[in-house]
């Protein structure tokens, strides 16, 4: 991919705020931020610096088996960033988080996290750009637990469309962007071929899948650093 001559990035950090899909989890235990896509987009777009912020299990609105949500991380991250990345949902969807009111607050309920994160981080990066990216599809089989996957309902009868609907609801609302991985990240684990190569567990990426990903990723930001 070649970085078009009128973008400068080498002045530009980028904290990205997730879950075990930004922090390099590869569903087979030997994973990593070394592998993340993070990582990767380094080796195609040269930013000043890339952070990660992804912790695995992480939803992003508050749940009472956690305390690492998206809502109650966020203030944490260094304020110096001049693109803030958010990239969840799939754990919200997975432990059942009610979905709420597209308006609501209530940041126990997915739309209200995401009003709240919204508000919390524009207070905190006035002048940076924030990004949205949809959590992309799954067919992760736990060998301990029962997750559903991405046309399977949830407890609350919700499939992970209604959560992806629910994040471009919200950012439509501010006009913020969102790169739509639930439809264009380029891998998909119902394809025979690309989830023992890319998607091992059919919900984590391997080190060649984080690297494909973020190809995807990168291109997708470039109309924003413009």
């Amino acid at each position: 991919m070649v970085k078009p001559a009128n973008i400068n990035v080498s002045n530009l950090t980028i904290n990205c705020l997730g879950d075990s899909l930004t922090w390099g989890d590869n569903g087979i235990n030997s994973g990593g931020p070394a592998i993340s896509w993070v990582q990767h987009i380094q080796s195609i777009l040269a930013f000043k610096a890339m952070r990660n912020y992804g912790v695995c299990g992480s939803r992003i609105a508050i749940t009472p088996d956690h305390n690492d949500s998206f809502v109650e991380r966020y203030a944490t991250m260094p304020d110096d960033a001049n693109i803030i990345i958010v990239f969840g949902g799939v754990n919200d969807f997975q432990h059942d988080v009610p979905l709420g009111t597209a308006t609501g607050r209530d940041t126990k309920t997915f739309h209200g996290a995401l009003n709240t994160l919204v508000t919390g981080l524009t207070a905190k990066y006035p002048d940076s750009n924030l990004i949205f990216m949809t959590p992309p599809k799954n067919d992760f089989h736990s060998e301990t637990k029962h997750y559903p996957t991405t046309f399977q309902k949830n407890k609350l009868g919700h499939t992970q469309l209604d959560y992806v609907a629910a994040m471009k609801r919200v950012c439509s609302y501010y006009s913020l962007p969102v790169i739509d991985l639930y439809e264009i990240s380029g891998i998909s684990p119902f394809l025979p071929e690309h989830m023992p190569r890319y998607m091992p567990d059919g919900l984590h990426y391997s080190d060649t899948g984080y690297a494909r990903l973020s190809h995807r990723i990168a291109g997708a930001l470039l109309p924003y650093l413009l």
